[in-house]
């Protein structure tokens, strides 16, 4: 029988996965990310499900009629939900942990969340545990797949076969295809889904991360998918607001429990304004209505049914606890009187915002089969989950469904898949899988026939490898990968944490988090899932019931059997380069093996900079450019996996300027939208000009590539290339006197250059500074091509910008010797005004002309001279392509300082602040490039000369 490849780990996923088991069907699943459970993880709210076996126990009869009847194409789900919810709570056996909760949308207690733990971590722990159980028992049923993303589906004609993904290398693999990779509420990037569908919505922080960027969607639409809804996102109106963390673009959700448990949502002038217990959308809406900032206050008292909840988030300091309502009224600097009933005890407290939370649309399914624009379905392609489009999104806003929705058609695609696979009725219990006999081959592979024994190859391809051969000691005492995964068991449990392995054995029965939140993880590396959920310090905190079992990779002893590591220990360079894609980046830096995979989208240097050392030793790359404490400073970017051995040694550097700045801010910087972004990119440009002019950090007696010099001197070369392209366009439209008035300016102010001094100095101030900043530009610009370009060949882009540079630094020589250097001008009398530009009349076209109270001066001709060099073809061709090449530049240029931590532009708007640039350089290169062929055509004006 084939298999059936599911791609994504999540709930949907996994209940699919469950599903096929059951009916003897083959399953691999393929996760992007390094373990299993996907968004659902997180999920602190809970799962409704209306007449749920936990509710039939307690005397409870609900059959959902309040969510049916305002969503009647929900009755459906309602109906089989909570039976499929029944379903897998008990094959995961993880039911006796759950606990019924009161949350907003429903009409009364039937949302599923646990006595003292997170639901989503402990449901899809409590799967992951018994899958992973078969996995290892039956590899030939069950294939985990994590770190492996999918790029594509491969198909015969408009059939879906197989999947094509990536981990470690481009894999293929053959099968009916299961898309559960959920939604799309977590990119927020301008070509999102999220962008196209619903971008009224892009200024919301989000409560999902990165893995929800709607992939799945688009590997259907590839095959002629069709979607549906996509403009149905949900915003949930409670995502907590972390003192410190006020910008971040990704909040965490703060549970609908609390206000199910009796708290008040309440506006910055205290009063409710809404009821807790509507939908979230509605909540949302009357949000966008109301005064912010908003709170969620509890009393201590109705906390009290959520105790470990509230426990939990005041640790975090998501939650504050106030000795009364009336300290919290003397904070918010309202009348005591405004606030809901409090209590007289103590109060918590978390400010919320709305957040993009969930998205309703996604892919066009029929029972889980996936449709094309026609209704068709896409034969070999099922889906499940939040990559599905609901049929339901008023339903969709009540807390605990779109969970419940993830475990329904999870179940449902399941089954259309395993029916497609022939499999028809359920064959086994999930937890009799593992140990089930499997038929032995009676034959000898010299009585089988050509099939048979074709099949009993792929059967010995799918069983573990033969455990490695004892080798000698090869170092200090360390522990292997494969170490590790042997102590998997409750009874002897190792995981991963941080490069170190840890025995959790004695940590297992008191976990805080419940036994099934460290059992999904036994023999693994849980580092990212650990530094998610637990505080700095964790570790030392609970040293009692813990064991350090030492590095990994450290060395050759305490392995026992278990192949060693290169001698030198540590990571090897072999093993570095495995990670050479952009989806999984290592680099070396000074013997340490960094995983940058994160870091590459922001790289302040551009992607290219990393990526041409992917899988490599970067250190002498790196100390020549990156100052000490770069990793520190981007360490929430950077993963450390441990030393290399055959690396290179540490290289020493310069020590960093004493003016270092910071990395720029996450977030947006507290100002929304297009409106932010202008607001940042004009004050950081004031500032970095006014730095420029008063301190520039390069003036000492070295020369180093220290790319502050290039930065400051390009704003502020930048910000006169406007002034000036400006100035010749409206000297272009203003005439011959507007524009041998402007040229009358800078020679007006030559005295300025020596100082006042010398009357008759040959350059002004502004001509000086300019000569400087340009020195400074180009000089550094040289000293780090030189450093850091010159081994790269011209096809990796790394010249680009020192070719543009150079062939803009001839242009502009030429200009010079053109213009401000011409020995041989003739001359004009015009008027000029007092007080060097004609404030009066800007508006009339006179702006460095005064023809009314002007005084009468010899001025240059620079009018003549424009029209005697522009009526060439030739000298015009070659200004306009030296223009073009100069706004690459510009455009190169700017694409490289925005993320720089020098201009400290927020992230969230860098993107936007990129485009502003691209298209004032465009701007920019329109007003140079339109002079030389206005001229070029235009019939030139009559001008009096004067000796």
């Amino acid at each position: 029988m084939a298999k059936v490849i599911i791609v994504g780990g999540g709930l949907a996923g996994l209940s699919a996965a469950c599903e096929l088991l059951e009916r003897g069907c083959s399953v691999t699943i393929l996760e992007k990310s390094h373990n299993l459970g996907g968004n659902s993880s997180k999920a602190t709210t809970g799962i409704a499900a209306p007449g749920s076996e936990i509710q039939k126990a307690q005397g409870i009869t609900d059959k959902g009629e309040d969510l049916v009847s305002v969503e009647p194409m929900a009755k459906e789900m309602i109906e089989m939900g909570a039976k499929d919810v029944d379903w897998l709570l008990n094959l995961a056996g993880c039911k006796d942990e759950m606990a019924l909760w009161l949350t907003p949308g429903h009409k009364g207690a039937r949302t599923l969340g646990t006595k003292d733990h997170f639901p989503g971590a402990v449901v899809t722990y409590a799967v992951v545990h018994q899958l992973d159980g078969i996995a290892k028992a039956k590899p030939n049923k069950l294939k985990l797949v994590t770190s492996a993303t999918v790029s594509k589906l491969i198909t015969e004609g408009s059939k879906v076969v197989g999947v094509e993904y990536q981990a470690g290398g481009i894999e293929k693999e053959m099968g009916i295809v299961l898309l559960a990779t959920g939604g799309f509420a977590g990119d927020t990037s301008p070509t999102s889904f999220l962008a196209q569908s619903a971008p009224q919505l892009l200024q919301l922080p989000t409560t999902s991360d990165e893995r929800t960027n709607g992939d799945g969607i688009s590997l259907a639409q590839a095959v002629k998918a069709a979607v549906k809804n996509m403009n149905m996102v949900s915003v949930y109106p409670t995502a907590a607001v972390i003192p410190g963390m006020e910008n971040d673009k990704f909040k965490i959700v703060l549970s609908d429990a609390i206000v199910g448990a009796g708290g008040k949502l309440i506006n910055a002038d205290g009063k409710q304004f809404v009821s807790e217990l509507e939908i979230a959308q509605k909540r949302a809406d009357a949000m966008a209505k109301s005064k912010g900032p908003f709170r969620i206050a509890i009393s201590e008292a109705d906390a009290d049914k959520v105790k470990w909840l509230c426990d939990f988030y005041v640790s975090r300091k998501v939650m504050k606890k106030y000795s009364s309502a009336s300290q919290l009224a003397s904070e918010m600097k309202i009348p005591a009187g405004n606030l809901p009933a409090l209590g007289s005890g103590a109060v918590l407290v978390a400010q919320v915002t709305a957040a993009i939370y969930t998205c309703a649309g996604g892919l066009a399914i029929d029972q889980g089969k996936v449709l094309t624009g026609t209704g068709a379905a896409v034969e070999g392609l099922f889906a499940a989950g939040e990559v599905t489009a609901c049929p339901c999104p008023n339903a969709w806003s009540a807390s605990g469904v779109p969970l419940l929705y993830s475990i329904y058609t999870g179940r449902m695609a399941g089954k259309s898949a395993a029916l497609a696979m022939g499999a028809k009725e359920k064959l086994s219990d999930l937890g009799s899988i593992a140990t089930a006999e499997e038929k032995k081959i009676e034959k000898k592979p010299e009585d089988m026939t050509h099939e048979e024994l074709l099949a009993y190859c792929k059967e010995l391809e799918t069983r573990p490898a033969a455990a490695a051969a004892p080798v000698a000691d090869a170092g200090p005492p360390g522990v292997t990968l494969e170490e590790v995964a042997k102590h998997n068991k409750k009874e002897d449990a190792w995981v991963i944490v941080n490069g170190e392995a840890i025995d959790v054995t004695k940590w297992i029965p008191i976990h805080p988090g419940g036994e099934q939140a460290i059992m999904a993880y036994v023999g693994k590396d849980a580092t990212e899932e650990w530094n998610m959920i637990h505080k700095p310090g964790t570790v030392e905190k609970n040293a009692q019931h813990l064991k350090m079992m030492g590095k990994i990779g450290a060395g050759g002893g305490g392995g026992g059997g278990a192949a060693a590591p290169a001698a030198a220990g540590g990571l090897t360079m072999d093993e570095v380069a495995k990670h050479n894609k952009k989806e999984d980046a290592w680099v070396v830096v000074n013997g340490e093996a960094i995983d940058v995979t994160k870091w590459i989208p922001i790289h302040p240097g551009g992607e290219q900079a990393i990526m041409a050392y992917l899988g490599k030793d970067a250190t002498e790359e790196w100390v020549m450019i990156h100052k000490p404490g770069t990793v520190e400073k981007n360490v929430q970017h950077l993963k450390m996996m441990g030393k290399v051995s055959g690396a290179a040694a540490a290289v020493s550097a310069a020590p960093a300027a004493g003016d270092d700045e910071k990395p720029p801010p996450d977030g947006n910087g507290g100002i929304p939208g297009f409106v932010g972004a202008v607001i940042f990119l004009l004050w950081n440009v004031l500032l970095m000009v006014l730095r420029t002019i008063f301190f520039t950090g390069n003036f000492k007696f070295t020369f180093d590539n220290n790319r502050k010099g290039t930065i400051r001197s390009a704003v502020f070369l930048l910000t006169f290339t406007i002034v000036h392209a400006l100035g010749n366009f409206v000297d272009m439209l203003s005439g011959p006197a507007e524009l041998n008035g402007e040229g009358y300016l800078f020679d007006r102010i030559h005295w300025t250059g020596g100082l006042g001094l010398v009357p008759t100095f040959p350059v002004s101030a502004v001509e000086e500074y300019l000569a400087l900043a340009l020195l400074l530009h180009v000089s550094v610009a040289l000293k780090r091509s030189y450093d850091i370009t010159i081994g790269y060949t011209i096809a990796t882009g790394r010249w680009n910008m020192l070719l543009s540079g150079l062939v803009v630094l001839t242009f502009l020589t030429k200009h010079l010797m053109d213009f401000r250097f011409y020995p041989y001008y003739d001359y004009v009398e015009l008027k000029a005004p007092p007080l060097f530009i004609n404030f009066q009349g800007v508006l009339s076209g006179h702006i460095f002309t005064d023809p009314t109270d002007g005084e009468v001066v010899r001025a240059r001709d620079l009018y003549s001279r424009e029209v005697a060099l522009f009526k060439d073809f030739k000298t015009v061709l070659i200004y306009t392509i030296a223009v073009v090449i100069f706004a690459t530049h510009l455009c190169l240029g700017w694409k490289k300082l925005i993320p720089s931590d020098a201009m400290q532009i927020p992230r969230d708007h860098q993107n936007t602040v990129i485009y502003i640039g691209w298209a004032a350089a465009c701007a920019v290169a329109l007003m140079y490039g339109s002079v030389p062929w206005y001229v070029h055509f235009a019939t030139p004006q009559v001008v009096e000369h004067v000796k």
